[in-house]
């Protein structure tokens, strides 16, 4: 079923729900509410009767007065029998004729509620329902007020109103459907044009944004999805770069040992010449595969679940493990590294992963350093920062935001994977990193991040 038809069929399913519902609820309370308004209007007029006879006749024998007050009511009590009935059942005044069944039944009426202040039944008078209000006078000349309100034009009110309703609710689905029309056709083309989209980023085509003018869900999607589309196409860019910096960085090794090869094939070296050979070819061989191992640590780090296991552990400790895996390399190129820790911080982390992290970072910092690699923890309420600094030339202004990019080198890089590592490990832990200049000389790396609080 199409979405255009079923906003159709919703539409309608609500209003004939909303009818339906309406009616129901109509028929189970109008009428009797309609009954209880008759009810309470009748005493009320009946009170005037009782006041105007107390107020102005004091005799109910005289009835001119009485008629021509009663005619100022209008039309509707003019439809009723307003009927005044003595203490001893005497029938005293009528504006209308009763017939032998209407007196009869006001006899009984009287006779079965004459002891109550007031009464009301509902009851049958020439095969019509009415309503019989009987109302006690509290005056000294007792009497009483029957009023007999015919409850046929309820019934006729009831139908006529149902029927307006009725035709409201065919304006309404009327109404409605013109409304589902045109916000289906919204929705549609929104929807078409998201479909547009989808065949287009299936093509591998990234280049083409989903314009959807409105601002509902479907243009919340539309938008998202134009995110998601150029995070792809970046992603696909930077899988471009990397094979082709891959291939690069295979290239001139193999390239280097399949000469190296051919010439031992050859016999044209000395055995001086072919240790030197061979140890050259060794040499290419454990960068190559440092490099395919550091390729494979990456795309884990990145894509595996479950790569990562996270323990309660102290960032303090971690760092200074870090510190003495690269003290060998720092005392080969005389560089001195400052670390004093000083403080407990727990973080909930990969212990070895988070250590070859900092690791990548300390020595990236002591192959560019001229003296010193200074690292340094500090603690603000749950937030800790690390800064690993160098005393060397520090960064080019084009190659801050290259740092962590794959395979970006500085002069002295060797892989160009290194400090990727570390900030794809960073960002597992959900921790900040970033390079900038120090002052006023040297490189800085920025690490920031929560510390562990026990649940």
């Amino acid at each position: 079923m199409k979405i255009r038809t079923k906003i159709y069929l919703s539409y309608l399913g609500l209003i004939v729900f909303i009818f339906a519902t309406f009616s129901i609820i109509f028929y189970a309370t109008f009428k009797s509410n309609l009954i209880e308004q008759v009810k309470t209007d009748n005493l009320r007029f009946a009170k005037l009767v009782e006041s105007f006879f107390i107020n102005q006749s004091k005799n109910i024998k005289e009835l001119k007065k009485f008629e021509s007050y009663f005619e100022t009511w209008g039309y509707k009590f003019l439809q009723d029998y307003i009927v005044i009935v003595t203490n001893d059942g005497s029938i005293e005044y009528s504006n209308k004729e009763l017939d032998v069944e209407a007196r009869v039944k006001i006899m009984k009426l009287f006779n079965e509620n004459k002891e109550f202040s007031y009464s009301f039944e509902i009851g049958q008078l020439q095969e019509k329902p009415y309503l019989f209000t009987l109302y006690k006078s509290k005056s000294n000349t007792h009497f009483f007020i029957l009023i007999i309100s015919d409850l046929e034009r309820i019934s006729i009110f009831q139908k006529r109103f149902f029927s307006l309703i009725f035709q409201i609710a065919i304006f309404t689905a009327l109404l409605a459907a013109a409304v589902s029309v045109f916000v289906s056709k919204q929705i549609i083309q929104g929807l078409l044009k998201l479909k547009e989209g989808i065949i287009e980023a299936s093509k591998m085509r990234f280049n083409k944004k989903v314009e959807v003018g409105s601002r509902d869900e479907v243009g919340m999607i539309a938008h998202e999805f134009n995110k998601l589309i150029e995070k792809i196409s970046e992603y696909n860019q930077a899988q471009i770069r990397f094979l082709q910096n891959i291939s690069h960085e295979l290239k001139t090794p193999l390239t280097s040992i399949r000469g190296y090869a051919e010439v031992l094939k050859m016999g044209l070296l000395d055995v001086e010449k072919a240790n030197h050979a061979a140890n050259r070819i060794i040499e290419h061989v454990d960068k190559l595969k440092i490099l395919i191992n550091q390729i494979i640590d990456l795309t884990k780090i990145e894509s595996v679940e479950n790569y990562f296991v996270f323990e309660k552990s102290n960032l303090e400790d971690i760092l200074f493990d870090a510190v003495l895996d690269n003290e060998g390399y720092a005392l080969s190129k005389g560089i001195k590294i400052v670390f004093e820790p000083n403080t407990k911080i727990p973080v909930l982390c990969d212990r070895e992963k988070l250590k070859e992290a900092f690791s990548n970072i300390i020595s990236n910092c002591i192959r560019y350093a001229k003296s010193k690699v200074v690292v340094e923890i500090k603690l603000q309420k749950d937030e800790f920062e690390v800064r690993v600094e160098d005393d060397g030339v520090g960064f080019k202004n084009d190659e801050i935001d290259k740092i962590f990019e794959r395979f970006f080198k500085g002069k002295r890089g060797e892989s160009g994977l290194g400090l990727s590592i570390a900030k794809a490990i960073f960002d597992k832990h959900g921790f900040a990193v970033k390079a900038e200049n120090a002052e006023p000389v040297g490189a800085r790396f920025v690490i920031k991040g929560s510390s562990y609080k026990e649940q």
